[in-house]
């Protein structure tokens, strides 16, 4: 669990300087939604750990169909409280492909560990 949470910062932290660049038009609420995928891939990483290795192929589609219903009610709140609506969904489609692929890799990872044993 260890590397993938180093791995989780890592790529937060990379996600969330790049929206220090100067000239480039960046949403008001980048940081929040940079905010809003950590702490919810985080919770989906502890999930793993949670749960007997038994239901880890179960638990890994559970994972992904929770992350999109949470996204989608976050985005539909976001959507509500901000205007530029088209530099939102941008970033937001943007960062959520980011999480989506690491959450993916780290599953994959983690199913081929379990399927050893």
């Amino acid at each position: 669990m260890k590397r993938e949470i180093v791995w989780l910062t890592l790529i937060s932290l990379v996600i969330g300087g790049i929206s220090f660049v100067p000239n480039v038009p960046w949403h008001a609420s980048y940081l929040v939604i940079v905010a809003f995928f950590f702490l919810q891939t985080l919770g989906l990483i502890s999930l793993d750990y949670i749960v007997p290795k038994e239901w880890s192929a179960q638990v890994s589609m559970i994972k992904i169909i929770l992350r999109l219903l949470s996204s989608l009610i976050f985005i539909t709140v976001l959507m509500y409280t901000y205007e530029n609506l088209f530099i939102l969904v941008i970033h937001f489609v943007s960062i959520y492909l980011v999480y989506m692929v690491f959450e993916i890799v780290i599953s994959l990872h983690n199913l081929r560990r379990n399927s050893d044993t």
